[in-house]
């Protein structure tokens, strides 16, 4: 027990004990009849019951203060017009402002209006007597602007006779507690659409596979058969190559995204000229592609860069196929190439239907495919997603823009340039030697 408490009491007992001592001395020494001596019997326990219930509103009220202090929640009471009559530490704390200015403000200061019509309604029902307590996870306004979620749960207090007499309020901080629920609905629904786009890839490179092997089938077959020409032979053998090419292609883009995801590639760096790489790419695209005209515009001054010589040209060919895909036969290609002080960039712009500002980011995800095309695209959704994974494995960057007027697509990489062969070297010798 606080020496306050216990001088307190000492004071009680010390009074009665006092009353007591008057009364022993009274009898005792004759100075009182029975009168007297029962009138000061019924006043000293009078005094007493005084004395004991001062003494009980007293320490109920101490310990009141004490709980309203020390409480870990946000503490408040209300009067019928929800103004805030007082206010503890942890709530001044949550609120981001002091108890001094919590005396006499309202309650709905700290929610936008949208919550505050709600939390109206609520202490309206228990106003009335419908509930004994009302609660709530509301999204307050801190006094600097801020916000914070907060658990809050309200009590009527009524008088002996039912009247209403104040609210008591408490207030706890689940700020967090939404943030994490907020991550795991995030996530949730990231699963479900990564599973949705699993789903739709094995079914498309089901068909894939399936029309491919479909179409090797039957050209075997006829060509087996042994009803053909020479001319006709060499048709049906080269519509086979392609067919295989494109399972081909399908395996490759699978395989490569299971290594990426596991961290398996391994990036094999060495010098590499990128126009004459760029070259290259342009020769096997005619060698293949009759439809459309693959040209350059190549900055001469391009340095050599630090890469992959087959995953750079895996990264080019794969964004000279999409332009191919996605444009109208007879347009043109362009692959341009320029220094922008020490970075090398590339880009590829087609005359296709474009990319939508909002589609933009999605094209460089897994399984994704831009379908507002009027032909269907043969694809799975990977190229993109591999082709920027290898870009930045080689520390640059890759991005789409639309096309000057809407026309067509733009896409660029940069990629770490050194201005000769040498230096090019030196800093691979000094990677590997580290």
């Amino acid at each position: 027990m606080p020496w306050q408490e216990r001088a307190s009491a000492a004071v009680t007992i010390g009074a009665a004990a006092t009353l007591i001592v008057a009364v022993v001395e009274a009898v005792r020494i004759h100075e009182l009849g029975l009168g007297a001596l029962a009138a000061l019997m019924f006043g000293l326990v009078v005094a007493g019951q005084s004395l004991l219930k001062r003494e009980m509103f007293e320490r109920l009220a101490e310990s009141r203060r004490n709980w309203f202090a020390s409480s870990p929640r946000g503490l408040a009471e209300m009067d019928v017009n929800l103004q805030i009559v007082e206010g503890n530490a942890r709530l001044a704390s949550l609120l981001a402002t002091d108890e001094l200015d919590l005396k006499g403000s309202p309650l709905t200061r700290y929610f936008p209006q949208e919550e505050a019509a709600g939390i109206i309604a609520q202490f309206g029902t228990l106003l009335a007597g419908s509930v004994n307590t009302i609660e709530s996870d509301s999204l307050g306004m801190r006094r600097d602007q801020t916000r914070i979620w907060l658990h809050w749960r309200a009590t009527a207090i009524r008088r002996p006779r039912g009247s209403f007499d104040y609210f008591v309020i408490t207030f706890e901080d689940t700020t967090q507690k939404h943030a994490a629920e907020e991550a795991a609905h995030a996530n949730l629904a990231e699963l479900e659409k990564l599973n949705y786009l699993k789903s739709e890839f094995t079914s498309l490179v089901s068909h894939e596979f399936r029309t491919a092997l479909t179409g090797i089938q039957g050209m075997s077959e006829l060509i087996n058969a042994g009803n053909m020409n020479a001319d006709e032979v060499h048709e049906y053998s080269g519509y086979i190559f392609k067919e295989a090419e494109r399972i081909n292609r399908l395996i490759t883009d699978m395989l490569d995204m299971d290594r990426l995801e596991a961290g398996k590639m391994v990036m094999r760096k060495v010098p590499v000229d990128l126009n004459a790489t760029i070259q290259d790419v342009v020769e096997r695209t005619a060698a293949v592609c009759a439809t459309h005209t693959v040209a350059t515009d190549l900055d001469s001054q391009q340095p050599q860069v630090t890469g992959d010589p087959d995953r750079l040209i895996q990264v080019l060919t794969n964004l000279v196929s999409n332009a191919i895909k996605y444009s109208p036969a007879g347009t043109e290609i362009l692959i341009s190439s320029r220094l922008i002080g020490d970075v090398a960039e590339v880009s590829v712009r087609d005359h296709g239907v474009g990319i939508p500002a909002e589609f933009v980011e999605q094209l460089f995800g897994r399984f994704e495919r831009y379908e507002s095309n009027p032909t269907k695209v043969i694809g799975t959704g990977l190229g993109l997603a591999i082709t920027r994974q290898i870009v930045e494995m080689h520390g640059g960057k890759i991005w789409a823009e639309r096309g000057e007027g809407d026309d067509g697509s733009v896409f660029r990489l940069t990629l770490p340039g050194y201005a000769t062969a040498p230096l090019a070297l030196a800093r691979i010798e000094a990677v590997t030697a580290a």
